[in-house]
Order: C-alpha cells, then sequence, then structure tokens
C-alpha cells in the first residue's frame, strides 16, 4: 500500500530551494511537497481519480525504482528482526507483492490481499516459484478464514477513512499472541481530515487524516498492544540548504508500528 514518478520529479521533491519544507505523503509511498505547485508542471492537465482506479492505472510502472520514501519504509523493515520460516503470513494491501516476496524468500507461507487486480498481476508475474496465494479483496472484508502468526499491512491506511474498523478486521485474522506490522505516511499536520492529494505529477486522489491518537485508540479497540513505533527519515536522501537537510533528519515521514495480538 508508488513509483511511478520520474527521477527529475523525485529529484525536485527533495532539492527544491523555492517550496515550503513540510512534505505530505499518500500511502503506499508517494511523497509530494505542500503546497503542491511548481513551474514546470504548471501546463500539465491534472486528472483525479478515485483510488481504485489510480492503482489500475497505475500497475505496470508501481515498481519502477523512483520513490525515496518506498526506499526509507523497506529500510526500516528490514531492521525488524523476525525469523519468518514458517511463519503464516497475510500481506493486507500486498500490491505488485514488494514485502510479500521478500517474506516468502525468507520462507514465510504469504497470502496477498489487494483490491487492485492489475496490481496482483503484476504481483503474480514477479512472484512465480514463491510460496504465495494472492487474493482479490478489498480491506474492509477480508474473505480469508485463517488465523496469521503475522499481518503486514504497508502504506495503506492513509488511503481508508475509518482507521478503526480496519484495524479491528486486519486484527481479526491474527492469532492470539500474533503479531503485526503497520507502516503508514505520517498525515497528523494535515489541515483537513480529507485531503486531495497529488500522487502523481498529473493524478491527485483522495488521502485521510489519522493522528498519533487516532492510531492509539485504534490499536486499542482491535485489541492490538503497541510494542514498538519505528520512524521513517529522508535523511539519505540529498536535500539543498541546511534548513531542508535539517527537516529530513528529523522530521519522520512516517512509522511502522510492531503490534501484538492480546
Amino acid at each position: 500500500m508508488q513509483r511511478c514518478v520520474s527521477r527529475a520529479f523525485v529529484s525536485y521533491l527533495v532539492t527544491s530551494s523555492t517550496r515550503p519544507p513540510f512534505f505530505r505523503s499518500t500511502c503506499r509511498g508517494q511523497v509530494v511537497p505542500a503546497p503542491f505547485k511548481c513551474n514546470f508542471l504548471a501546463d500539465m492537465q491534472i486528472q483525479h481519480l478515485e483510488i481504485h482506479d489510480l492503482y489500475q492505472h497505475w500497475a505496470e510502472k508501481y515498481d519502477e525504482p523512483n520513490n525515496p520514501l518506498v526506499i526509507a519504509e523497506e529500510k526500516v523493515f528490514k531492521q525488524i528482526e523476525i525469523d519468518l520460516r514458517g511463519k503464516k503470513i497475510l500481506d493486507v494491501g500486498c500490491g505488485t507483492g514488494r514485502h510479500a516476496i521478500r517474506m516468502a524468500e525468507a520462507g514465510a507461507e504469504v497470502t496477498g490481499i489487494d483490491f487492485s487486480s492489475n496490481m496482483l498481476e503484476v504481483a503474480k508475474r514477479k512472484s512465480a516459484g514463491l510460496n504465495i496465494k494472492f487474493v482479490k479483496a478489498d480491506l474492509k472484508s477480508i474473505p480469508v478464514d485463517e488465523l496469521f502468526d503475522i499481518v503486514v499491512c504497508s502504506l495503506v491506511l492513509n488511503h481508508v477513512e475509518n482507521l478503526q474498523l480496519a484495524m479491528k478486521e486486519i486484527s481479526r485474522h491474527i492469532k492470539k499472541g500474533g503479531m503485526a506490522l503497520i507502516s503508514d505516511m505520517r498525515s497528523d499536520n494535515w489541515s483537513t481530515a480529507r485531503k486531495k492529494i497529488q500522487i502523481l505529477p498529473n493524478i491527485t486522489t483522495y488521502g485521510f487524516k489519522h493522528s498519533q491518537l487516532d492510531y492509539r485508540a485504534a490499536f486499542g479497540e482491535a485489541g492490538l498492544k503497541s510494542n514498538r513505533r519505528r520512524k521513517i527519515f529522508l535523511q539519505d536522501f540529498p536535500a539543498s540548504g541546511f534548513g531542508r537537510r535539517l527537516l529530513l533528519k528529523f522530521f519522520a515521514a512516517g512509522y511502522i508500528y510492531e503490534l501484538t495480538k492480546l
């Protein structure tokens, strides 16, 4: 739950000295500055898509290695030391299989769900021969009658309006004492609960604001205990200006929550 942006556009995000310093983002990792205005996109026609249509459109180019936030999130995920051998894992919003493939290669039995058939087709091509089952489904109602050792939901919840219901559905599929790994973009600095966000240079969709208090409440209502919150930083990417470099070093772009099912 990001990589279709051109290298020039990503370079703009971290080097422009004329933009305000704060970044806006959406799930699955696209980072955009706020407000999003720049001369070289001034004449580009902007199209608004609903989230499902966006990912259907994006699927074939989703894995282009251009997005600093996705790279930073994966780096933090790899710091979480878990023996995945023999574990049953559910990847909610698996997209093109970014995490599902890595976990299956580590010896896990993985089920990946996503609401985009085009994204799943790409995931299936990439994962041939691995122990992964893909299911077309929405997070609102996961049609899998199994309990899992670990449920992963990566950069998805920023597209979900009702965080409490989403976390309850995720928790429903975790064994008692099992684990959830939830990553999401930081949106608590947004000024509105629903925001039109620029996911690609010429495409917008809606994202939803979730504060840290919202997450804590949703975890508690879902019977999940928060063990650790890891911060995602973009500090390893070049930025012009001392102030911008400090921002990338100290202002978390997102978080990964490590949770236990009570």
